[in-house]
């Protein structure tokens, strides 16, 4: 599957190249594709649903997740608080890519190394007010996500995930939550920061 993600991103790099009209769009998609290719194959459970989920927060970021600051508080205290012990093979972060680019930080990890839930939030909450991408470029990833997952041998993927973006285009590309196969197989439990805030505070190493 590796070999296959990588030759996708070069035909990614190469498209973009060529396609000066789209260059604006299809700028800094490549790290996202990467990212995505790594995440379908440690999360081979992930549906459509799933999938969009990640190229949304990849291209758009956590800024809906956050109607304000305090409640953006609580609901990270009421979270750990329900929290056990990092599953077997979790790691503190996965990459998101994305301009500037993303990470999930796992909160089992993170809490169970001590990190400071409060410096989380600053950087949540940093995170949404930066500028981030636009409906094209979700456009653009979706596509790209559709024509991956048949390269990848998860052509089963395919028809679901475009159904899954024909019907959210129409509502402007909305948040949506997991699936219900992908809470009860990987118990997500993360906050979307940037990378560079995160590596600043050694989250991920």
């Amino acid at each position: 599957m590796r070999s296959v993600l990588f030759a996708f991103v070069i035909l990614v790099a190469v498209t973009a190249s060529g396609s000066e009209p789209e260059q604006p769009a299809l700028e800094n998609v490549g790290n996202i594709m990467v990212a995505f290719g790594a995440h379908l194959e440690t999360h081979p459970l992930a549906g459509a649903e799933d999938i969009y989920k990640f190229l949304h927060q990849a291209v758009l970021g956590p800024g809906h997740a956050i109607p304000n600051r305090e409640a953006a508080a609580a609901r990270m205290e009421r979270e750990i608080e329900g929290l056990g012990p990092p599953l077997e093979g979790e790691l503190p972060c996965e990459a998101l890519g994305g301009e500037p680019p993303l990470v999930r930080v796992n909160l089992r990890p993170f809490v169970a190394r001590g990190g400071d839930a409060d410096l989380l939030l600053d950087a949540f909450v940093a995170s949404a007010n930066l500028e981030r991408g636009s409906s094209r470029r979700m456009e653009v990833v979706l596509a790209l996500a559709a024509s991956y997952v048949q390269c990848a041998g998860r052509g089963e993927l395919a028809p679901e995930l475009k159904t899954v973006t024909a019907e959210l285009a129409e509502k402007g590309y909305p948040a949506i939550h997991h699936s219900q196969a992908y809470i009860e197989a990987y118990r997500p439990a993360y906050r979307v920061v940037d990378e560079d805030l995160a590596a600043r505070h050694t989250w991920c190493d």
